[in-house]
């Protein structure tokens, strides 16, 4: 059935990849490598793993101590020089990723509804990287997976959702620029809006989004309509 942005009440948003712009790194990762890009993509696949691996063990651990451990993992692998204090700096550029060009603006249309970001980080990591995304005047609910122990897809961290906002699933947009991230949401039960900025194919995982998009500012016009429709400017 096709979704209707009336039938909205909430947005919840994923936060790394969707409203914090995880490829930031690389100006991070430029001090110690002379392929960045490399790094950062190797780091962010072994974070990803380590999640995935580590809930079905029952060996959790905060998403920083994951990161490190993933850096860790990058270092050894492209056999890279990383002093104590460089290894330092680039976790600490976690908390200072760059947001999305349309993420402000985007939060600031949606504002008159309840918003949230769930995340598998941490929330000291959360709390300081939406601070310097400058995305926190726009109060979202921020819910961690940490109180939990265990990291998305598993389905009670997307309970979090309804639960804490007290609106039902159905009534729940979440959003993603990870597709098995959209998948776990709509195999909940959420409806699911899949931010596809590189226009790739969607994970086969028996799950489909109700909507396809490629810049996060289409969804003012999916929930509200076009702004000139609604007189605005």
């Amino acid at each position: 059935m096709m979704l209707r942005g009336t039938e909205i009440k909430a947005v919840v948003f994923d936060a790394y990849g969707t409203l914090l712009d995880v490829g930031s790194l690389t100006a991070a990762c430029a001090a110690v490598t002379a392929d960045p890009s490399a790094c950062v993509t190797l780091w962010r696949a072994k974070q990803l793993e380590y999640t995935f691996l580590r809930s079905p063990m029952g060996r959790y651990v905060d998403f920083w101590r994951v990161t490190a451990d993933a850096l860790d993992y990058t270092v050894a692998h492209l056999r890279l020089a990383v002093a104590p204090a460089a290894r330092e700096r680039l976790l600490e550029a976690w908390l200072a990723l760059e947001p999305y060009p349309d993420a402000e603006a985007t939060l600031r249309r949606l504002a008159s509804r309840p918003l949230a970001v769930l995340s598998n980080g941490s929330p000291r990591m959360l709390e300081t990287a939406l601070e310097h995304a400058g995305l926190r005047p726009y109060r979202p609910h921020v819910f961690s997976v940490d109180p939990l122990g265990i990291y998305k897809p598993a389905p009670r961290v997307y309970e979090e959702a309804p639960r804490c906002l007290g609106v039902a699933p159905e009534r729940i947009l979440f959003v993603s620029g990870n597709s098995w991230d959209a998948a776990g949401a709509a195999s909940f039960g959420l409806r699911v809006a899949w931010l596809n900025r590189a226009g790739v194919p969607f994970d086969v995982l028996g799950q489909q989004p109700d909507w396809e998009i490629r810049l996060l500012r289409e969804l003012t016009d999916r929930l509200d309509g076009p702004r000139d429709a609604r007189g605005g400017a």
